[in-house]
């Protein structure tokens, strides 16, 4: 399986300073995860290769988030931005996370999570989509806070009918689904919890949606032209941002 793999790939970096798993394995346990999204399932599909813990997995799903967020859609490319939000829950209270598609690339723009769901939390989201990909037309649902923030954040609105309705569903259900197999709440023991470690989550599955996951739509990743096998696709892309 890791005759491709080059040597310098299993030598240790700055990135994997004290840890004792090489690289391409760490993302490959990685990537079992996004695909089983269970920590313990993706441990013991580990095991006839490396035995490492469900919270070691959890740990290098964190580490990965800082590289991930560095893979941006180009804004020449985005014509329409598609706007919704979901509820979820951390240490057992609510939170929304606001979420960008663009339809015509089947694309995961952004994210942003808020303990509120307003015109201020969506003029706030709807402002850092503005600063990331510019002036372009915003469709949303019938949300009654989407018209005023769009108006504050000087951007043109849309609400989008039935067939669009069904298209920007499609696209967010694979996130909806992870979400909801952890019964919609994020493990988190931490008092006063900064959401970082979830925001660290969809970061990673992000960057998972855009380059590595098959779009059954359109038969490969909405940010990748390859036939690689996914597994390698995750390894190889991840591996050269890690060593340059």
């Amino acid at each position: 399986m890791w005759g491709w793999v080059p040597s310098r790939l299993m030598e240790p970096t700055k990135f994997m300073l004290r840890e004792r798993t090489s690289l391409p394995l760490m993302l490959y346990g990685v990537y079992v995860y996004l695909c089983s999204n269970s920590l313990r399932r993706a441990s013991r599909i580990l095991e006839p290769v490396i035995e490492r813990s469900h919270e070691a997995i959890r740990q290098w799903v964190q580490r990965l988030a800082p590289i991930c967020d560095g893979f941006d859609v180009d804004r020449r490319l985005v014509t329409a931005m598609f706007v919704d939000e979901t509820m979820i829950k951390i240490r057992g209270k609510q939170a929304w996370v606001w979420v960008a598609f663009e339809p015509g690339l089947r694309c995961f723009l952004a994210f942003r999570i808020s303990y509120n769901q307003s015109i201020p939390d969506a003029y706030l989201f709807l402002k850092e989509l503005r600063t990331r990909y510019g002036r372009k037309p915003i469709w949303t649902d019938e949300g009654t806070f989407y018209p005023e923030a769009c108006r504050w954040a000087r951007l043109e609105h849309h609400v989008y009918g039935t067939e669009l309705k069904n298209l920007i569903e499609r696209m967010n259900q694979s996130l909806k689904d992870r979400l909801e197999c952890f019964d919609d709440i994020f493990p988190c023991l931490k008092e006063g919890c900064d959401r970082e470690h979830v925001r660290n989550w969809i970061s990673v599955f992000r960057f998972y949606h855009n380059h590595v996951r098959t779009n059954g739509e359109i038969g490969r990743p909405p940010m990748e032209f390859d036939e690689r096998p996914e597994y390698a696709r995750f390894i190889e892309i991840i591996s050269r941002e890690v060593l340059t």
